[in-house]
């Protein structure tokens, strides 16, 4: 009897020290630190960010902070998190130079960095544990190499206004990478009239876009950096009377980057050839998802960064990649 008593008292014991650990369980707090909110494709980010975090559910804890394209801004919040605690950073980087100091102090602290969106090597003096970005490379030179096929089948030479982004992102300068590639390949349908830097800044590219079209009129295909562009770009193709269907005069091919839903109505109307389509849902997602992993320990899987290849949104394809397109849900 007295044997049976004791080892219920044990087994007694042994479940109440299990239950005890399990409730004092503290959720894994990963720090998010984003450029922006403030174009549906940083939401479109966030919305894979809130699904992973959905799917932890208690496990993980989001400190979310936005720093509103300051690079200061975010080295501070970042140090922030960090001092409260945060086991993994997930980022999407303002600056490439400015954010390796966050990433060394991560290496510090034995935190996992994640970069999400904007690639980012590593350096002796400031690791990087994974990340996700679209091949911003290989789908600027997917995207070209379709148009320099479209321009050859309709007998067209494409006289390009480019219109650049900020000059510190480095997927900016893997656009431009790539569509220079591409150009020199085909140099017999592509050429490039004038490039315009517009810094992401809607008035920068209206009045940028509204001056090319004046002083160069055989402009027929603009190309900007991102589809957050693409509003001032038909306002000022509206005022030159340009913003016309595809095969009418005047017409311009207009070259949307990433995929929202102003470029998707755009094409579904017949005024736009192809989009360059980021599954930036995934990279949030996977991102979120990395981070936990990582700060528990968890390696496997995540030798090396992932290079999303993106997809090439076509009139002709329409129909089967537009709803992967994330202004479409």
């Amino acid at each position: 009897m007295k044997k049976l008593v004791c080892l219920i008292l044990v087994l007694t014991l042994a479940l109440s020290l299990m239950t005890f650990a399990h409730a004092s369980e503290e959720p894994v707090i990963i720090g998010v630190s984003m450029d922006n909110l403030d174009d549906p494709f940083w939401i479109g980010i966030k919305a894979g960010i809130d699904a992973a975090a959905k799917e932890l559910g208690d496990k993980v804890k989001l400190e979310f902070q936005v720093c509103q394209g300051d690079a200061n801004v975010q080295a501070r919040q970042i140090q922030d998190m960090l001092t409260a605690g945060a086991k993994a950073i997930a980022c999407v980087y303002v600056d490439i130079e400015a954010i390796k100091q966050s990433v060394k102090l991560c290496n510090e602290k034995e935190v996992p960095f994640v970069f999400i969106d904007r690639t980012l090597d590593s350096t002796d003096e400031a690791k990087v544990s994974w990340g996700i970005s679209t091949d911003n490379l290989a789908l600027t030179e997917n995207g070209w190499k379709y148009m320099a096929d479209y321009a050859r089948a309709n007998d067209i030479k494409w006289k390009v206004l480019e219109l650049v982004g900020s000059l510190t992102d480095e997927n900016v300068l893997k656009r431009t990478e790539g569509f220079e590639k591409v150009m020199a390949e085909n140099s017999d349908v592509i050429e490039r009239v004038q490039a315009v830097p517009t810094e992401f800044n809607l008035e920068k590219a209206l009045a940028g876009v509204t001056n090319a079209l004046q002083a160069n009129p055989e402009i027929n295909c603009i190309f900007m950096h991102s589809d957050f562009l693409l509003a001032p770009t038909i306002q000022a193709l509206e005022a030159a009377g340009r913003y016309v269907k595809i095969g009418e005069e005047g017409h311009v091919a207009v070259m949307p980057y990433s995929g929202n839903a102003g470029s998707i109505k755009a094409m579904a109307d017949g005024m736009v050839e192809m989009c360059f389509g980021m599954d930036v849902y995934k990279e949030g997602y996977e991102g979120i998802m990395a981070a936990y992993k990582l700060a528990i320990g968890e390696t496997e899987g995540y030798d090396a960064p992932i290079n999303d290849p993106g997809f090439i949104i076509t009139q002709e394809n329409f129909a089967e990649t537009a709803p992967r397109a994330y202004g479409s849900f």
